[in-house]
């Protein structure tokens, strides 16, 4: 059953690959569902993959009011337990999926191998704070409808929609989404500072940004791995979200970083 209770709150997840394969959790993007990744599956057969959706996000149990980041890195830990995945991980993000892979890296380094994490979206005056809230009032009031093409023209450029059928697959469950999970994870991001933590961060990392990303800059993320003690850092030709706009610009710069 692609269901189970971690952390007293029903989660929806998928578990591939070879079950004595090296483990690996990827964790989607705000807005995202563990479908974000599927074009970079097949590129990952000799793993054993674990993707799920956060808390009110995708077919995870819906979510009200406040959510806090220790939350979700105690979920994906006691995911982690109730699944047998005892033993460190490799990790990566997209986005705030970045950040949540950061804090977790923080909060359990004995968790997590390696580290890979694109745009990754720390809050800690960003300079998107006031984006986020406005956001999450209007899906509130609204539905997710009105905001979906002002969202995903920053986040998942017209050059990146090569494939049309994937992009409209994408924005469908965008729309899809619970608005008040929605807000929820808004806000939470918006309140957020992790850089006094990225210090913690102690495994081998690789941060990312994309060129064309508007909202988390290249020169931010660089200073985000300046700020981890074992990272690299690399420009790619993509946007905010790397996995999702370029999928296979994804596979080839961070498996190789992960398998060696």
């Amino acid at each position: 059953m692609p269901w189970i209770e971690a952390n007293n709150i029903m989660l929806h997840y998928r578990m591939e690959g070879p079950a004595d394969a090296p483990p690996l959790v990827l964790i989607h993007e705000l807005g995202g569902s563990l479908e974000s990744w599927n074009r970079v599956l097949p590129q990952l057969g000799h793993r054993r993959v674990l993707r799920w959706d956060w808390r009110g996000a995708g077919q995870s149990e819906k979510i009200r009011g406040e959510l806090a980041l220790d939350v979700l890195c105690a979920d994906l830990a006691a995911l982690m337990d109730v699944l047998g995945l005892a033993g460190p991980a490799d990790v990566a993000g997209t986005a705030l999926g970045g950040g949540v892979a950061l804090a977790f890296a923080a909060r359990m380094p004995d968790r997590v191998r390696k580290l890979a994490v694109s745009s990754p979206a720390i809050g800690g005056a960003s300079g998107i704070e006031a984006i986020l809230r406005a956001r999450a009032d209007q899906v509130e009031q609204e539905g997710m409808r009105g905001q979906v093409d002002i969202s995903l023209d920053r986040s998942y450029l017209p050059k990146y929609r090569t494939d049309a059928s994937a992009y409209q697959e994408y924005r469908a469950r965008w729309i899809s989404s619970d608005p008040a999970s929605y807000a929820s994870h808004n806000r939470m991001l918006a309140s957020m500072d992790e850089r006094a933590n990225l210090a913690k961060v102690t495994c081998p990392t690789l941060v990312l940004g994309g060129e064309d990303d508007a909202l988390l800059t290249p020169s931010a993320m660089q200073e985000i791995a300046e700020a981890i003690p074992s990272a690299q850092y690399e420009t790619l030709a993509s946007g905010h979200f790397l996995a999702v706009n370029t999928p296979g610009l994804w596979a080839e710069t961070v498996l190789p970083f992960f398998d060696r």
